[in-house]
């Protein structure tokens, strides 16, 4: 199988109403356009099926998520998506605007099948905070549906990376979470959030970060450095398991906007 990781579009109809969004993009150079662009470029390859970690849409409305259901529509038609909540998918909107069900604390947690492979989606964002949190609700839940191997196993998906260099930054886990993941027949761990292509472990399992569709961020300690840096991950499974490619959309990079810290809606 063949597959792509996308993580952070952050579509909105207008960017102007955001005043972040608003001093990093214009009309003519938005996350629209970036994103339009990729799936077009990808649209004409062998693709599976395409995991979109979260980010969605720029804490928009309904309308928004239309717009990026209807850019899917538009050039990759007949590929399936999964995609989990990110901390800018606003709980209120995200299911309505996606169609999609919640459990009973309204978090968006689904099982997926995909010709024998599972595919999970966990929601690790909160209201009101930025970084990432897993209930014992979810974790109950990831338990049970991991108890029985799939036939060609489990890809997790979740917006907030389990491992970080920052304690800070890893997303907060009930006690046992981790030896769950270590125990299960996952394949890997698809996480967005920090907008930067990487590679970490957890749990045993490989998790795997790729560059956002919208923008860079680079975190200093006085200021976030907004850049036009963007890209995604193409994934092959194979007999000898995942190999992963990072692909970077930008090779000669330039800077949207400094934002000095502390800056209200942190990525």
């Amino acid at each position: 199988m063949r597959f792509l990781h996308l993580s952070d579009t952050h579509i909105m109809n207008d960017y102007q109403q955001n005043k972040l969004m608003n001093q990093l993009f214009s009309e003519d150079r938005n996350p629209v356009i970036y994103l339009k662009n990729v799936l077009q470029k990808v649209a004409a390859e062998k693709i599976d099926f395409v995991l979109i970690t979260g980010d969605l849409v720029h804490e928009g409305a309904k309308e928004d998520y239309d717009l990026f259901k209807s850019i899917w529509q538009d050039y990759l038609p007949d590929t399936p998506y999964f995609f989990c909540r990110g901390n800018h998918d606003r709980r209120d909107v995200f299911a309505d605007g996606m169609g999609v069900a919640t459990n009973e604390q309204n978090d968006y947690i689904a099982l997926n099948e995909f010709k024998g492979l599972r595919i999970i989606s966990l929601d690790t964002a909160q209201d009101l905070h930025h970084e990432g949190k897993i209930s014992i609700q979810q974790m109950e839940q990831l338990k049970d549906w991991l108890s029985v191997p799939a036939e060609k196993g489990t890809l997790l998906l979740l917006h907030h990376p389990l491992a970080w260099e920052e304690a800070g930054i890893a997303t907060e886990t009930p006690a046992g979470f981790t030896e769950i993941i270590a125990n299960s027949d996952i394949l890997g761990i698809f996480v967005g959030h920090i907008h930067q292509g990487t590679t970490a472990s957890y749990g045993g399992k490989n998790q795997y970060m790729t560059e956002a569709i919208s923008f860079g961020v680079d975190e200093f300690s006085d200021e976030s450095v907004f850049t036009d840096r963007t890209g995604y991950n193409s994934c092959s499974l194979t007999e000898n398991g995942l190999v992963v490619y990072q692909h970077g959309l930008t090779p000669k990079q330039s800077i949207l906007g400094r934002i000095p810290k502390p800056i209200e809606g942190n990525f």
